[in-house]
């Protein structure tokens, strides 16, 4: 056995090593739909998602992912035919331990599906039904294929006894939620209004969506101007180009990108929020929205631009690369939330005006 699994060594070690971090990534999505949703997020809920998506790759890494890392080895020495007898769990029960075991695990690695499909996706028995015997069957003809074709040969046994245990093993754990529903049922989320004063948490989530989407304007405008560039551009002897009657260096290529990063900030964080009452795109769709409190005039002034100086900063410092100054303005970030309880920019009181109706 410790000689088989030293043959997944590298693979394996690679696979527990990421699959946390990649959970942590992953889960980010399902916390923005649960605000897109509910308005908040409550600390059950997005643990919840977070050890969803961390069975769900811990399904994938540890019954797909671990391959032999000598295929030319593996496949000479290693031939796994396919095991179609329905009733082979029963010689398997009774040659010992092992055997037991492994029918045992075969059980209890779907219960958890069973249970979230159950107890946190809402889903109903008939629907849940196949679709854990759907995944069982997935998984197993991945490992008949090779994982559809990436490995020369099946480096697992495709065996029907494990689809008929792993679709049990989800049968009980959507019976145990079911039984826990009945002692202690889901709260009802109501939902409210936008958020004004939303946690860390919620404006990361918030800005991590609005980020992805500059990111994704900043690449699409960048590739598009490097490709008319080259194009378009005459080569000199020296290294530098020609368009037209103007002869630029390879700097200009080089500092598109940031100007665009300028031009998106400007647009999404700026003027998006400073024309739907502080809501981002991000904000938007998590129900938030980054002015904590009404402000007009110069006080509104002061607060984008305090925002725009300090987030600005820590954008266009991504966008150069993540580099050791990011890292610090980002945990310099952190610590100001958790001392003061809100970011740089809130600091800006709200305008006379507008803050007094809320004393009367």
């Amino acid at each position: 056995m410790l000689r088989y699994l030293g043959l997944f060594s590298d693979s394996f070690t690679l696979a527990v090593i990421l699959w946390p971090f990649a959970s942590a990534v992953l889960t980010l999505p399902i916390l923005a739909m649960l605000y897109h949703k509910d308005h908040r997020l409550r600390l059950t809920a997005g643990l919840s998602a977070y050890l969803a998506v961390l069975y769900a790759l811990g399904l994938v890494a540890f019954t797909l992912y671990p391959m032999p890392d000598d295929p030319v080895r593996f496949c000479a020495t290693h031939h796994l035919l396919p095991q179609l007898d329905l009733l082979k769990f029963i010689q398997d029960a009774q040659t010992g331990l092992y055997g037991v075991l492994q029918l045992v695990m075969n059980v209890v690695f779907f219960m958890p599906m069973g249970f979230m499909l159950c107890r946190w996706a809402g889903w109903r028995f008939w629907v849940a039904l196949p679709f854990s015997f759907g995944c069982s069957v997935f998984i197993e003809t991945s490992q008949l294929t090779g994982f559809w074709g990436l490995y020369p040969c099946a480096y697992r046994q495709f065996d029907v006894d494990d689809m008929l245990t792993n679709t049990l093993g989800a049968v009980i754990g959507f019976s145990i939620a079911k039984l826990i529903g009945l002692v202690w049922p889901k709260k009802q989320i109501e939902a409210g209004c936008v958020v004004t004063r939303p946690g860390f948490v919620h404006r990361a989530v918030a800005l991590i969506i609005d980020v992805i989407l500059m990111q994704i304007c900043v690449f699409t405008i960048s590739i598009a101007f490097m490709y008319a560039f080259y194009k378009l551009a005459l080569p000199l002897n020296n290294g530098r180009f020609t368009i037209g009657a103007f002869e630029v260096g390879t700097e200009l290529v080089e500092w598109v990108p940031r100007l665009l990063a300028v031009c998106a900030f400007a647009v999404f964080e700026v003027w998006v929020p400073w024309r739907h009452r502080g809501q981002t795109l991000g904000c938007q769709y998590t129900q938030m929205t980054v002015e904590a409190a009404p402000r007009v005039g110069t006080y509104r002034v002061a607060f984008y631009a305090t925002r725009t100086a300090v987030l600005g900063t820590w954008y266009l410092l991504l966008v150069d690369g993540a580099n050791q100054p990011f890292w610090w303005l980002t945990f310099a970030l952190l610590v100001f939330w958790l001392v003061a309880k809100r970011m740089p920019w809130d600091m800006i009181p709200a305008s006379a005006a507008s803050a007094s109706p809320e004393r009367s």
